[in-house]
């Protein structure tokens, strides 16, 4: 389609006649809304060259129709006459730019040329002197024609056919390119509708050309805006600036109806000239949501919560108490210093404290202290820069405080960790901003931090193997998790939850459990609690016949002692009678002293099994 924008009647028939021969259909406009409403149909416009400057914001294609001076002189010789002959000649130009270009044919023109001047609108209102002129004006031009200037002579230049003619053909001409060009502003309007940032662009005279939705919302923006001045809407924008200077503007943090956002503005150049800006900008809360996001995709092995704190079994009084405690300890963002035996399930309570917590969504990391040495300890917890060390991952890496920005992170084995890097943990603790290995930048970070521990930590102080300073800062609210022996009645829960969790994992299903069994299991003093029992249950799962398990499936547990003194909570170092000391040892010479094996039958990890050998002498 070829627009008509704003011409006269008898104009607009000529034109309409001239586009139907050449094969186009002709639309008729008469205002900026009607153009804007018809935008996603390709078109080029014609018009006059008084309303081709408010079409430039459009990024449409736009034909002016401009005299030539054939069409002044044959309106010169309608008007030649006696009355005339001593008159200057001055042909009045819609603007300067089509003055222009008639005052050069007119200068390339052969010596028979009309004598004549050629002036602007603005030059035919500043004159006052008319006595000595005769004025030609284009026939669009009918402001000027009926002008009440006193005293000027005005007569009408009709432009010729082939005027008309030569306008319809470039128009024409435009068509396919108009096509084309259209296709790639719908594209490029759809991938930035499509972008998570706002985005709005202007043109190098500060009018909007592109906003999408995003932007709209966050500026506060109604009804169509393309076209109009960025600061009808922003009377200070700074996008003036970036058109003036030319200097991109990166990272400018303002506040835009009650909302914290961060702004590029990126100036548009072409063959070094300034053609217009763009400005991107984000809600802040939205780039710390990706970045939360982020950084718990990074984290390589993916570990998150899955054990809500009712997911944990067991009625016995005990248990039920710890899961209340713990769910009034997710409703704050304090530190929790999780305690108890090895075995008992503190993870299973961090887990469960992290998806009680406002902190649910974000990322839940876990790391054991006792199982990396010291060096890359700090390198987990901390992260590393570029070249820190030999070996170091190109790039860097994060640290876990960094994956586990506003989530949670859990510290297992604390008791273990070394002092160097207690005195490291401290001061991110302290300050909540952390420094790479290597690195300057100091990253703040928002985490809490669960921690856990089956030692006792007043008692290491005392042995100088802890920080006070460091226990009172991660002791702020303690949750004591009671060993297996404290909550006997839970065992058949237990089981029968592990058997069920058993039969979907193995080929070999258990469908019958001896009750038997159960009270067996009651006198057995557990010193690897709930992970001991899991254990024993999946060798009996493994190894059962007939799908059914009973008392004497079981008779390896008590191969050396069938019960255990319930005062054996804490053994003497060199008290080789304890029951727990004796089934260590039972199980290592079963194993013929391989520590990851025993570790793995006894229910308990390799660095807990390490300790009670050196607890209880054993050779």
């Amino acid at each position: 389609m070829i627009a008509l924008y704003r011409l006269e009647k008898e104009l607009e028939k000529k034109m309409a006649a001239l586009l139907e021969r050449s094969g186009h259909s002709a639309g008729y406009f008469y205002s900026i809304k009607s153009i804007l409403d018809q935008m996603m149909n390709p078109f080029v416009v014609i018009t006059t060259e008084r309303y081709a400057k408010e079409l430039e914001s459009l990024s449409l294609p736009v034909v002016s129709l401009s005299i030539d001076m054939s069409d002044v002189k044959r309106a010169w010789v309608k008007l030649q006459g006696a009355e005339h002959t001593d008159k200057q000649l001055v042909v009045v130009c819609a603007s300067a730019k089509e003055r222009d270009w008639l005052q050069l044919e007119h200068e390339l023109g052969t010596e028979d040329e009309l004598a004549c001047q050629f002036w602007c609108q603005d030059e035919f209102h500043a004159n006052h002197d008319h006595d000595q002129k005769i004025y030609l004006i284009p026939a669009w031009d009918a402001i000027l024609l009926s002008s009440t200037q006193t005293g000027a002579e005005r007569f009408m230049i009709d432009p010729s056919i082939a005027t008309l003619r030569r306008a319809v053909q470039q128009a024409a001409s435009l068509v396919t390119y108009t096509k084309d060009r259209l296709r790639e502003k719908h594209l490029m309007e759809a991938v930035v509708n499509s972008a998570h940032d706002a985005v709005i662009a202007v043109d190098r005279l500060g009018h909007i050309t592109l906003v999408n939705e995003h932007a709209k919302i966050l500026l506060g923006l109604t009804g169509e805006v393309l076209g109009k001045p960025i600061t009808d809407y922003i009377p200070h924008s700074d996008m003036l600036r970036v058109l003036k200077t030319g200097r991109q503007e990166l990272g400018d943090v303002a506040t835009v109806l009650d909302r914290s956002i961060v702004i590029n503005r990126i100036p548009v150049i072409v063959k070094d000239q300034i053609v217009g800006a763009v400005s991107n900008f984000k809600e802040i809360s939205d780039i710390q949501k990706m970045e939360m996001s982020l950084r718990k995709k990074l984290h390589d092995n993916g570990l998150e919560a899955r054990y809500r704190l009712d997911s944990i079994i067991g009625t016995a009084p005990k248990i039920v108490e710890t899961r209340e405690q713990a769910a009034l300890f997710a409703k704050t963002s304090a530190t929790v210093l999780i305690t108890g035996e090895s075995g008992t399930g503190k993870e299973l309570f961090a887990q469960g404290i992290h998806l009680e917590s406002g902190r649910a969504f974000g990322p839940f990391l876990a790391v054991n202290c006792a199982a990396l040495p010291e060096s890359l300890l700090e390198s987990e917890l901390f992260g590393y820069e570029d070249g820190a060390f030999t070996g170091a991952k190109k790039g860097g890496k994060p640290g876990l405080f960094e994956l586990a920005h506003g989530g949670t992170l859990f510290l297992d084995e604390i008791g273990e960790m070394p002092l160097r890097i207690q005195v490291l943990l401290l001061r991110v603790l302290q300050e909540r901003r952390v420094r790479r290995v290597g690195g300057e930048r100091i990253i703040p970070i928002d985490v809490r931090i669960v921690a856990a521990t089956n030692r006792d930590l007043a008692e290491e102080i005392e042995k100088e193997h802890f920080r006070a300073d460091l226990y009172y800062r991660i002791n702020m609210l303690k949750l004591d998790v009671p060993a297996l022996r404290e909550r006997l009645s839970d065992i058949p829960l237990l089981v029968e939850s592990m058997i069920q969790e058993m039969n979907e994992q193995h080929e070999q299903k258990v469908v019958k459990v001896d009750e038997e069994l159960y009270s067996l299991f009651q006198t057995y003093h557990w010193p690897g609690n709930v992970r001991e029992l899991r254990n024993v249950v999946e060798r009996m799962v493994l190894l059962a016949k007939g799908g059914r398990i009973g008392k004497g499936d079981a008779a390896f547990l008590f191969a050396r002692k069938r019960t255990a003194p319930a005062h054996s909570l804490r053994p003497a170092a060199t008290d080789h009678f304890d029951p727990e000391a004796k089934r260590i040892e039972a199980v290592l010479l079963q194993v013929k002293h391989n520590k990851t094996m025993a570790a793995k039958l006894l229910g308990m990890d390799r660095t807990t099994l390490w300790r009670k050998i050196k607890q209880y002498q054993i050779e």
